[in-house]
């Protein structure tokens, strides 16, 4: 009997430690969400919103396992979001730079000695015209120095009155240059990943073609992407792919480059031997498939993905039409295989 009760008492003391650990987890969440610094308003409400949704999911969660998973959304909300402050405070950094570079310009302009710099120019013409008429070379001395300290002080008035048009001018032109790279550099890119286009892989490889390298190709191929679409989001298949890209350059390093090449087929160029590439593409197939955990609608959610490589290899003295022939095929046999 005494037992009985002891651990109906025990009980009770463990819900009662759930029950202050889950109000705390809940509060935690919400104070996150409270004290968030609104850096950028559209951030920010997306952020809440999410957290709002874990809180949902705490007042629900009855298992570990829905714990954890609560816990890496947590930490991943407050990952992305500190991300895009990071990001957004950099921006603010250099438009400030820059505000400040003309702050300052305008500041240096507006110095003046208090006379008009147009009734000065006048006034010193006339000091001329007069000199002209006077018979004293002393006279004349003294007031051509005097005419050309005033003409001197006007042109550098002027100077500093155009000094913040001129600042302005600059500036608007830094941030076009900037766009145009923005937009450049965009255009080389495949949207939904980030990596680079057909496009661009065609032309680097045209480019070593003319300089006749030789180099070998990795095509990573994903398989059943057509089949994930039917049981994940579009959102969820573009998070996973980008976790396995992000996975994937973080081997490659500076070994080569990294493209998208069709809708299931990533592409690599390296210059390296068939041997070398050989064995990295084997490494690759086997720390590529795996499960990739992506943040969607304040949720951790995870998503799995298979990977499956071929090499093809490009010597010296072989065509781009057998080269593209033969890209073609491996891309045929990973789909098959």
């Amino acid at each position: 009997m005494i037992s009985i009760r002891k651990a109906a008492s025990d009980i009770d003391r463990m819900e009662e430690l759930l029950g202050t650990l889950s109000n705390g987890y809940e509060q935690a969440v919400r104070a996150a969400g409270q004290y968030a610094i609104e850096l950028k308003s559209s951030d920010v409400k997306v952020f809440r919103t999410h957290l709002d949704t874990l809180r949902e999911k705490l007042n629900v969660a009855e298992d570990m396992e829905q714990w954890k998973a609560i816990e890496a959304s947590f930490r991943g909300e407050l990952r992305d979001y500190r991300d895009k402050a990071v990001a957004h405070v950099i921006r603010m950094r250099n438009e400030t730079k820059a505000a400040a570079a003309a702050m300052q310009l305008f500041a240096d302009s507006i110095t003046s000695t208090g006379v008009d710099h147009e009734d000065q120019l006048r006034l010193a013409v006339q000091q001329i015209m007069s000199l002209s008429e006077s018979e004293s070379l002393s006279q004349v001395r003294l007031g051509l120095r005097a005419a050309a300290g005033a003409i001197t002080d006007s042109v550098d008035m002027l100077r500093r009155s155009h000094q913040m048009a001129v600042a302005q001018l600059r500036d608007e032109l830094r941030l076009l240059h900037k766009q145009l790279e923005v937009e450049k550099h965009s255009a080389h890119l495949d949207v939904s990943t980030g990596v680079w286009n057909r496009q661009k892989l065609d032309a680097y490889m045209a480019e070593l073609f003319e300089k006749d390298r030789a180099f070998c190709v990795m095509l990573i191929h994903v398989r059943q992407l057509k089949h994930l679409a039917h049981r994940y989001s579009p959102g969820l298949i573009e998070g996973g792919l980008k976790a396995m890209l992000q996975r994937f350059a973080a081997m490659l390093g500076d070994r080569g480059t990294l493209g998208r090449w069709n809708e299931e087929h990533f592409l690599t160029v390296m210059i390296t031997d068939p041997a070398t590439a050989m064995a990295f593409s084997r490494e690759t197939t086997n720390k590529l498939s795996s499960n990739y955990s992506v943040q969607e609608n304040g949720l951790s959610k995870s998503i799995p993905l298979q990977a499956v490589t071929g090499i093809v290899e490009r010597p010296n003295d072989c065509s781009s039409l057998v080269f593209q022939q033969r890209l073609l095929q491996m891309s045929q046999l990973l789909i098959g295989g």
